[in-house]
């Protein structure tokens, strides 16, 4: 590991002391400046002050704040350090409370809370902000060797060039071809590797290992996807004897209900949020293309039955009669970048995914979930392969992970397997970071057409 990344990660640790210990004594002031009758004074409060905020270090400790952090996780670091602060706070108000502490003021406590995370959070970023900034002058950059240079691949490629702040830099491009030659090929200077090739075997992906770690090189893998069910067992007794049970996906039992609640609170909120969009799409739609109608209606395959699927149009009238003759020709699951059957307006409104805008509708009468795989229909089902039908297992979504990790660029196969993983490894947690990555694709417009 870059020596930067850890003096980033290690200083952390006293910053977060002090800058908890600021937030206590600030709320003491605050609260000083409104109220005079105390049982504590100052050098008592300030005693108290440096000892609970050790209290706030240990519970980041439990919750992995101090380990190295990529670009991209700034929203997950900033969320652990709200959860980190409450629990902190929960756990001091237990031991004043159990301990009887003869304690000037509970509300102080709830003042230092705001500001500890308000301060915390702030220096955090500014810090993130910095070591970002830095790697423009090569400090801190990892020097990486990506093995693969298709389907996903391309995708990690693309994103460590376009995009410096992930503190990479690409020294080689190496193909599957790397397994069945001598691995000193990767030659010297090699910080890390990232194996990018789903299709290498567990044994090819073995031997890099084991090279990787003999030479003290970074190593980290795109798993295959279609493969992560293999991890979904538990075993059992069933009448004293030894049985493996397969674990169904999370979104089985509490899950799905956890999950509907989440769509139609957000659902609601997004419609009221999103109406003056509504209303531009209609009329842009109308002037554009005046003899069809506003949303175009189609039967797609859902959880174990077919429903109407909304979109606001962006084709011609009657362009789904080209729709099988398109499926012979560009495969199951087409998309073409430049479709001659979507009109001006329309191109617009699928380059920012506003043509999808209408399946909130669909979502809140129980057809869709917000996050899940792409509706498929009935047609392109019937090309399904066995486990492509896997993506069938749950409500379709408006948005998933295919959207954030390369849209329209990846091929089927990535598609289907980026859906399995979704189905097996669901949770809330994952639902969020996928709609809050998806409102920055779509802003983008990349891989939407």
């Amino acid at each position: 590991m870059k020596r930067s990344k850890i003096i980033f990660s290690a200083v952390k640790v006293p910053l977060d002391y002090i800058f908890v210990s600021a937030a206590f004594l600030l709320a003491y002031f605050i609260r000083t400046y409104f109220e005079y009758d105390y049982v504590w004074g100052f050098n008592e409060y300030l005693r108290f002050t440096l000892g609970i905020a050790f209290l706030w270090v240990i519970i980041f400790v439990f919750l992995k704040l101090y380990i190295p952090q990529e670009k991209g996780r700034g929203f997950e670091e900033l969320s652990r350090v709200v959860i980190g602060s409450f629990a902190s706070t929960l756990l001091a108000i237990s031991y004043i409370f159990l301990s009887r502490t003869d304690f000037f003021s509970r509300l102080v406590i709830f003042y230092a809370l705001g500001f500890s995370i308000l301060f915390v959070s702030i220096y955090r970023v500014i810090l993130n902000f910095l070591q970002h900034y830095l790697y423009k002058f090569d400090v801190g950059i990892i020097r990486v060797a990506i093995i693969g240079n298709h389907g996903l691949a391309k995708t990690v490629i693309n994103s460590l060039k376009n995009d410096k702040s992930w503190g990479y830099k690409i020294v080689k491009i190496l193909d599957h071809n790397i397994f069945t030659k001598n691995l000193s090929v990767l030659g010297e200077g090699i910080d890390e590797v990232i194996v990018a090739d789903t299709l290498a075997s567990e044994k090819q992906i073995s031997n890099l290992l084991e090279y990787c770690q003999e030479k003290g090189i970074g190593f980290k893998v795109i798993p295959n996807l279609f493969k992560v069910q293999s991890s979904k067992i538990d075993l059992t007794l069933l009448a004293g004897i030894p049985i493996i049970e397969y674990q169904r996906t999370p979104l089985f039992g509490w899950g799905a209900i956890y999950k509907r609640i989440f769509d139609i609170v957000a659902g609601l909120i997004l419609i009221l949020i999103l109406s003056p969009v509504f209303i531009f799409c209609a009329l842009g739609i109308k002037i554009s293309s005046p003899n069809g109608p506003i949303f175009f209606r189609q039967k797609r395959v859902g959880l174990g039955e077919e429903f109407w699927f909304l979109k606001f149009r962006t084709m011609v009238p009657d362009a789904h009669k080209l729709h099988t003759e398109y499926i012979k020709k560009y495969g199951n699951m087409f998309k073409l970048k430049d479709d001659p059957r979507v009109f001006g307006f329309g191109k617009f409104l699928r380059k920012y995914s506003l043509d999808e805008l209408p399946q909130f509708f669909n979502v809140l009468r129980g057809e869709m979930s917000l996050i899940g795989p792409r509706p498929p229909m009935s047609e392109e089902v019937k090309h399904y392969s066995a486990w492509h039908k896997r993506r069938l297992g749950i409500k379709p979504g408006i948005t998933g992970l295919w959207q954030v990790s390369g849209r329209s660029d990846l091929d089927f196969d990535e598609w289907v397997r980026l859906d399995v993983y979704y189905i097996e490894n669901w949770s809330l947690w994952l639902d969020l970071i996928i709609l809050i990555k998806t409102i920055g694709v779509v802003l983008k417009g990349r891989g939407a057409y």
